[in-house]
């Protein structure tokens, strides 16, 4: 044995050389990658902030004042009764190549300018993700959150469809929906402090010209669209879940 290391001692080193740098190339990408999950966790923090203040309302002698705990709203609770909406041609999701990290952080830095079209939050506990939602699909209010993609959309009525951008970061936008499993819960809270419970029944796999997924549901449904990779893609992850 020491003779054969003996004679292939430049070989044992290139191993130990190849071994080390594998070590630590690992370890830099762990490193990363538990950076960008701290990243991920802050980077939408000013804009939750404002989507959980409550919007400022007249006050009437039939509106409810002094409510500590938020109203649940179940789909038992909803009339449904489907609008006629035009669909739209496509989601902006569709335009040019995905965001980076940098470019959403430089995004959260002006997000006063986008305020007023705060409608709520979403929150999906098993992949740590809580984002504030926006109204209108463009490309760049979609660097803020997620956007409702159908116009004149209601929270726990009809087909209320959100857009948001897949960064690539575990937790940040909707990066992570692909790995939501069925039966979860997806829980969505408007300004006024009403709190909408969906479960999750389906995810598709779908090309980003299938309008389908926006169709007009008798069923209180959320569904949610996000690309099925990081970069310019034509694919769509899209998950489906009804109010409970």
């Amino acid at each position: 044995m020491k003779t054969w290391l003996k004679k292939n001692k430049y070989l044992v080193g290139a191993i130990g050389f190849g071994m080390i740098a594998l070590f630590c190339f690992f370890f830099a990408n762990l490193n990363q990658k538990e950076e960008f999950t701290r990243e991920a966790k802050t980077l939408l923090s000013s804009g939750l902030e404002e989507a959980k203040k409550p919007k400022k309302q007249v006050e009437t002698k039939t509106s409810k004042t002094n409510s500590s705990k938020p109203e649940v709203v179940t789909g038992l609770e909803i009339p449904v009764e489907p609008e006629e909406t035009a669909l739209p041609t496509g989601v902006a999701l569709s335009e040019g190549e995905r965001p980076t990290v940098e470019t959403l952080q430089e995004a959260q830095k002006d997000f006063e300018q986008v305020k007023d079209d705060i409608l709520g939050t979403i929150r999906i506990a098993s992949i740590s993700l809580e984002m504030p939602i926006l109204e209108g699909d463009s490309f760049e209010k979609m660097l803020y959150g997620a956007c409702t993609v159908l116009p004149k959309q209601t929270m726990g009525k009809g087909n209320y469809t959100l857009a948001a951008h897949n960064a690539g970061v575990d937790g940040l936008m909707f990066s992570s929906l692909g790995n939501v499993a069925v039966g979860e819960t997806i829980t969505l809270q408007d300004r006024s402090g009403h709190v909408y419970n969906y479960k999750f029944k389906e995810q598709r796999h779908v090309n980003m010209t299938d309008t389908s997924i926006l169709n007009l549901t008798r069923k209180p449904t959320l569904t949610l669209i996000t690309c099925d990779q990081p970069t310019k893609t034509d694919g769509r992850i899209v998950v489906i879940a009804e109010l409970i």
